[in-house]
């Protein structure tokens, strides 16, 4: 009996040191992928593709990050077909919602309509496929609106965003959202005064000039 107890402890005790070393190698390939990402796309494809990494990487995980390396370098094909292969695996709903999310988010910022509406209405169909909350076709709905439409039926969603927000970065992006939509509607002075936000949450240098210098210039290139 004790020496099952021992056995029992032992296997224990080796099965925690895998797991905290599992975990600590996780996150520092995370870090080092997420350099890679931003900085050298070759390095970045080699190490995604190691044998360590998918050894350690779930594979879902491991396409997610190659479809954002294709969204930060703008490469709209290779998204496309990045899609067409994450459709393909097996996933959660959370998880396939994540990922249309994330390309729905990037057609936004590349002021990409056609894109856009196209990732709105697949994303909508999978909402009602799998029962999911209603309540995220109309926050996609509200995003298409303050995006293309600007219009100022968006503010009441951007306000409750705002009131959200639990960090001051959230919180330079939503009053940039929302000195955008006012601007847009010739709400010039309302818009400066949320853009005074965005400066004062701001915490990179760089942007931090680019965003004062936007409200210098009256907000012209907004």
């Amino acid at each position: 009996m004790e020496n099952w107890i021992v056995s029992a402890v032992v296997v224990i005790a080796v099965l925690i040191v895998i797991y905290f070393v599992r975990k600590y190698l996780i996150k520092k390939y995370t870090v080092e992928l997420m350099k890679t990402l931003m900085e050298d796309e070759e390095k970045f494809f080699n190490l995604l593709d190691s044998f360590k990494i998918k050894l350690l990487f779930q594979p879902f995980n491991r396409e997610y990050l190659r479809l954002n390396n294709y969204i930060a370098r703008g490469a709209d094909k290779k998204i496309k077909e990045q899609i067409a292969v994450m459709d393909k695996m097996r996933v959660d709903r959370k998880q396939r919602f994540a990922t249309y999310q994330t390309v729905f988010q990037y057609y936004l910022s590349q002021d990409n309509e056609t894109q856009a509406r196209n990732m709105q209405r697949k994303m909508n169909a999978f909402v009602d496929e799998n029962n999911l909350d209603p309540g995220l076709k109309e926050k996609m709905n509200m995003e298409i609106k303050m995006y293309f439409d600007k219009a100022l039926s968006t503010l009441p969603y951007i306000d409750q965003n705002l009131e959200e927000a639990s960090s001051d970065e959230d919180k330079a992006v939503w009053n940039l959202r929302k000195a955008f939509v006012l601007k847009e509607n010739n709400r010039l002075d309302e818009a400066k005064e949320c853009m005074k936000i965005v400066v004062e949450c701001t915490s990179d240098p760089t942007m931090k000039k680019e965003m004062q210098d936007l409200l210098d210039n009256d907000l012209k290139d907004l």
